[in-house]
């Protein structure tokens, strides 16, 4: 079976993260030292995103429908966007090109902006930023876009040979 393989290297995975955090965690060390469990709210501080990430996807449906409620979004749009960021994550980590993200993971968009008109059935990184206001709260979103716009605004200074705007078309903002 597919999925016990996938949940049999996870639970290998998350054992690994645990072991390397043992003595740099103190929570970690107490519940494993204590109870030989390390609870949810502990375990994702020493987490992955990745590994978070397919967590959820391994979930009950109503488990991550619990999960996906909080942010008043189905249970399968949230595992898209977080299988999206988690490449994004790993793209910029890597020090790669970001502003060219086309994922053909798609992500249900038009539950997020049903008036966002896009080429492609692709997801770019116009619908994660707009995915990242169903994800923050309305401060942090706020915070997020202000130091995105810095970026673009410090990119836009320094180009010579293609306008601010072509970017952010590639990007999939509609300017």
């Amino acid at each position: 079976n597919v999925n016990e393989d996938f949940k049999s290297i996870l639970i290998e995975n998350i054992n690994k993260e645990i072991d390397d955090n043992y003595n740099k965690h103190a929570a970690i060390k107490h519940y494993k030292d204590t109870y030989n469990f390390i609870p949810p709210f502990v375990l994702t501080k020493i987490l992955t995103f990745g590994t978070i990430s397919r967590y959820y996807g391994l979930l009950k449906q109503s488990d991550r429908q619990g999960v996906s409620k909080y942010f008043k979004i189905s249970d399968k749009l949230l595992k898209q966007i977080l299988a999206n960021l988690t490449m994004i994550r790993n793209i910029a980590a890597h020090s790669d090109r970001l502003f060219c993200y086309r994922n053909k993971y798609y992500i249900s968009f038009k539950n997020i902006d049903k008036n966002y008109k896009k080429a492609g059935s692709f997801t770019n990184i116009y619908m994660i930023i707009q995915c990242m206001k169903v994800l923050l709260d309305e401060d942090k979103f706020r915070e997020f876009e202000d130091l995105f716009n810095i970026e673009v605004n410090k990119l836009k200074d320094k180009l010579n040979s293609i306008d601010i705007n072509d970017i952010l078309r590639i990007m999939g903002f509609n300017v």
